[in-house]
C-alpha cells in the first residue's frame, strides 16, 4: 500500500590578545600557523586549486603591471597574502558551520537534555532530516494527514465494517481522493487495487490512517527538536579558535600592506630612475654639451 507521503509526492510531481609571555608559550604560538595551515610554508593545501591561484596572480599582474624581477616578486607576495586571506575566511566559515551542525555530539546531547530525551529515544540521523520535504511541503503533508485522521473519526461513527467506496467518497473525501490517486498510479480500478494491495477497503483505511498518525507524530517531534536545536546552534556559532584566527588576520593584514607598500616604492623608484636617465641623456644630447 502506498503511504500518504508517497501519494502526496506523486500528486505534486505529476576578542583581543596580547600574545604569549613565556618562552614556552612563544614556542607553542610559533607552531600554530604550521598546524593550522594558515601561514603554512607550502602555499597550496590539498583542497586548493592551482588554477584559482594562477587566476588571482594573473589578475594582479594585469592591474599592477610589475616590471622587472623585484616588482614581479612583490606582486607574487601580494597574491600569496590575498590567497591566505581567502584561506582564513574559509577556515572561519568552516569553524562556524562545524560548531553549528546538530550532528556534533555535544550539540545533540544538549538538545536531548533540554527535551528530556533519554535512552532509547536519543536523537538519530532521521530526526535531523526534514520529515518530508521541509517548509511548505511539511505543512501541506501535515494538513493532508490531519484531514484524513479527522475524516476517519467520522467514518467510525458508522458501522465501519459496512463502509464502501461510495460512502467513503461522501464521508471522507480526502481519504477517497488518496485512494483514487493510488489506484490511478497503479493504472487499475479501485476494486482491483484494493484486492492486490490490501485485505479490503477497511484494511486500506486503517493502514492509511495509521501511517498518517505516525507521520504527524514524527513531524511534531521534528518541530520540537528544530526549535531547541536553533537555540543550541545560536549559542555554539563562534569558532573555537576565534582569538587565534584574529591573530592570523592581523598578521596577514600586515604582510599584505607591507608588500603593497614595497611594490609602490619600487615602482616610484623605477619611474624616478627612468626620468633621471632621460634627463641625463637629454642633457648629453643637447647642443653644446
Amino acid at each position: 500500500m502506498t503511504s500518504p507521503k508517497k501519494a502526496l509526492a506523486n500528486q505534486q510531481n505529476s576578542k583581543k590578545s596580547t600574545g604569549p609571555k613565556t618562552p614556552q608559550g612563544k614556542a607553542n604560538s610559533s607552531s600554530n600557523s604550521v598546524r593550522h595551515g594558515i601561514l603554512a610554508a607550502q602555499l597550496l593545501l590539498g583542497d586548493e586549486s592551482p588554477t584559482d591561484f594562477q587566476l588571482l596572480l594573473d589578475g594582479l599582474r594585469a592591474s599592477l603591471r610589475p616590471a622587472g624581477t623585484l616588482e614581479q616578486a612583490l606582486v607574487e607576495k601580494i597574491a600569496v597574502s590575498l590567497w591566505r586571506q581567502r584561506r582564513l575566511i574559509r577556515a572561519e566559515t568552516a569553524g562556524i558551520e562545524l560548531a553549528a551542525r546538530l550532528e556534533v555530539k555535544g550539540n545533540r546531547h544538549q538538545v536531548e537534555v533540554a527535551m528530556g530525551i533519554i535512552y532509547p529515544q536519543q536523537l538519530t540521523n532521521d530526526d535531523l532530516e526534514p520529515s518530508f520535504g521541509g517548509g511548505d511541503d511539511d505543512h501541506k503533508y501535515f494538513e493532508l494527514c490531519s484531514r484524513m485522521v479527522d475524516e476517519y473519526s467520522l467514518v467510525q461513527q458508522r458501522a465501519i465494517t459496512d463502509i464502501d467506496v461510495s460512502f467513503l467518497a461522501h464521508a471522507a473525501p480526502t481519504l477517497h481522493g488518496l485512494l483514487v490517486d493510488e489506484a490511478s498510479v497503479d493504472g487499475v480500478p479501485i476494486g482491483t487495487y484494493l484486492e492486490r494491495n490490501t485485505d479490503g477497503l477497511l484494511d486500506w483505511v486503517d493502514g492509511t490512517v495509521k501511517c498518517c498518525r505516525e507521520a504527524m507524530a514524527k513531524m511534531r517531534r521534528h518541530a520540537e527538536i528544530a526549535e531547541v536545536a536553533a537555540l543550541v546552534r545560536s549559542h555554539r556559532s563562534a569558532p573555537v579558535d576565534q582569538d587565534l584566527l584574529c591573530r592570523y588576520q592581523t598578521a596577514l593584514d600586515r604582510e599584505l600592506y607591507r608588500a603593497i607598500e614595497a611594490l609602490r616604492e619600487a615602482q616610484e623608484w623605477r619611474v624616478k630612475t627612468f626620468d633621471s636617465d632621460i634627463t641625463t641623456v637629454a642633457q648629453q644630447l643637447a647642443p653644446g654639451a
